[in-house]
C-alpha cells in the first residue's frame, strides 16, 4: 500500500525542523543542532512522520520496532515510501538522509578532538544496530551514496 502524500510532506517538514532545532514531545524546543540521542530519534522518526504516526492521526503502515526491526524490515518500508514520492519529495529525503549522516559525523568528529562526551547514541554505519540500519535502508532505497570519512 502507498503512503499518503500529506504524510510524506509532514515527514520532510518535520523532519526538516528537528535538523534545525529538536521539539520535544514534552513540549518544549532544543534549539540548535541536535544531540546524539536527539539525531537517533529524528533518525527513526521520519519513517514515523511518513507512517502516518503524530498527533491524533492514524498510522497508515505499521513500522518496524527501533531496536529490534531487521535491515530487510526497513528496506521493504523504505522501498514503499520511496515508489510513493514524487521527485521533490525524494529530492527533499535524499538531502534528509546526507544531513542525517553529515551531523551523526560531525558529533563523531567533535567526540574524537575531545569536544563532546561519547555517546551509545553515535553508532557507526552498519546493520548491526538500529541507527545503521535506518539509514542504510533509506540509502538503498533512495538512491543515496554516502561519502564515509577516510583515514589516511
Amino acid at each position: 500500500m502507498p503512503f499518503e502524500t500529506t504524510n510524506i510532506d509532514r515527514a520532510i517538514v518535520m523532519t526538516q525542523f528537528n535538523l534545525r532545532g529538536f521539539w520535544d514531545p514534552c513540549g518544549f524546543r532544543h534549539l540548535g543542532k541536535p544531540s546524539p540521542k536527539m539525531l537517533d530519534a529524528i533518525t527513526s522518526n521520519l519513517l514515523a512522520f511518513a507512517a502516518g504516526y503524530g498527533e491524533g492521526r492514524t498510522p497508515t503502515h505499521e513500522l518496524p520496532r527501533f531496536m529490534e526491526g531487521s535491515h530487510d524490515e526497513y528496506l521493504r518500508m523504505c522501498v514503499v515510501l520511496a515508489s510513493t514520492c514524487e521527485a521533490s519529495q525524494r529530492e527533499a529525503i535524499q538531502l534528509i538522509i546526507q544531513e542525517i549522516f553529515k551531523q551523526s559525523e560531525e558529533l563523531k568528529a567533535d567526540v574524537a578532538f575531545g569536544k563532546r562526551e561519547p555517546s551509545p547514541y553515535l553508532r557507526p554505519l552498519e546493520k548491526s544496530n538500529p541507527w545503521g540500519r535506518v539509514i542504510l535502508a533509506l540509502c538503498e532505497a533512495f538512491g543515496v551514496q554516502l561519502e564515509t570519512p577516510t583515514t589516511s
